[in-house]
């Protein structure tokens, strides 16, 4: 019945199994670890986090009480579960109560006026307001942790970084209480933890409602890499755990499809234009060496037509590799603009693969 064998590895929380008594069955059917704050007068930790958005770097510093982080670094991850409750019921509160520990919350509030303040001085809508928050979280370094228990979200800021369930309860930690529809999604056999945005219908991932958030590293919104960690695929139904009372959307869910159709046709294209650009231009140097042999001339009219097919052929193979260079152009940029969704899909309708 243990959580740990569950989820093992990155995912870890510990169950306690009440006795089947009288007594043990008393309260709640099941209790989750909570923070308590330390004893003492208490100072500041102040973190930094600097972190690319749309071409420019922010900067973050938040101060946290040390009191809340020690209470959060002691704090048990037991869960006390009485009689039976499903076991997907209890880690999916036991994950909210992390999230949504009310210990947090100046924590929260303080972190989250300033992303108000970049979201004000750059005019972000709902959707790149969204990105700017998974943004800065992804690019939180990974730090990987196996076999221990998730962090809270505190934590893992003043932490300057965490792995897959210590960044995704963060993110959504965030993005519920800005009122975004979100969810963790837990893959149990892979050990693994992302975010779910809700978007549009039909827009969702694998039948959920939800698009895929990897906060892990660089990814679009509702892009799933593919692989994670050692090379594992994301093969299983992950369980879908609500986080907040959130209604607001994602919509540049079809920006993103546009983006990886693009790169994918970019890549097959590239695929054939090498091979062919190394055969003609290997033909035309072929071509160039007969045109410049002595006595291949021929007649006058002979050499000028073959000259002039040399030249066609020549201008052909330029264009080609200008194709070529132009699609190698494309993947680099929108590679290197995935915290820059809205500037990707504007070279994307100027620049169609």
């Amino acid at each position: 019945m243990a959580m740990m064998a569950a989820i093992r590895l990155a995912l870890v929380l510990g169950i306690a199994i009440a006795g089947t008594g009288c007594t043990a069955l008393q309260g709640p059917p099941v209790e989750y670890p909570a923070i308590a704050p330390s004893d003492g007068p208490g100072e500041e930790v102040v973190t930094e986090h600097a972190f690319l958005f749309e071409g420019a770097t922010e900067r973050l510093a938040v101060s946290v009480d040390d009191r809340l982080l020690e209470g959060a670094r002691s704090a048990g991850r037991e869960v006390l579960v009485r009689g039976e409750v499903p076991e997907k019921e209890w880690i999916a509160g036991a994950y909210r109560a992390q999230v949504a520990d009310p210990a947090q919350d100046r924590f929260y509030a303080d972190l989250l006026a300033g992303f108000r303040e970049i979201r004000e001085r750059r005019g972000l809508d709902p959707d790149r307001y969204l990105e700017l928050l998974a943004g800065a979280v992804q690019q939180l370094p990974y730090v990987a942790a196996p076999r221990t228990a998730a962090k809270y979200p505190a934590e893992t800021w003043s932490d300057r970084g965490g792995d897959c369930d210590d960044k995704a309860l963060l993110l959504a930690g965030l993005l519920g209480r800005e009122g975004y529809r979100v969810a963790l999604l837990v893959f149990l056999p892979e050990a693994h933890m992302a975010v779910g945005v809700g978007c549009p219908d039909g827009m969702g991932w694998s039948g959920t409602d939800y698009a895929y958030l990897e906060a892990t590293n660089a990814t679009y919104v509702g892009s799933l890499p593919e692989r994670i960690g050692d090379g594992d695929r994301l093969d299983s139904q992950p369980l879908v755990v609500p986080v907040g009372n959130g209604t607001t959307l994602y919509g540049a869910v079809a920006d993103v499809r546009a983006i990886e159709a693009a790169r994918e046709t970019a890549r097959a294209r590239i695929e054939t234009l090498g091979p062919e650009i190394d055969r003609r231009a290997g033909a035309h140097e072929g071509e160039r060496e007969r045109l410049e042999a002595p006595g291949s001339s021929g007649s006058r009219a002979a050499y000028d037509a073959a000259l002039a097919r040399y030249r066609a052929e020549g201008a052909a193979i330029d264009r080609l590799v200008d194709e070529h260079n132009r699609l190698v152009d494309l993947l680099n940029l929108t590679a290197a603009s995935r915290y820059d969704r809205a500037g990707a899909a504007d070279y994307l309708r100027a620049n169609p693969p």
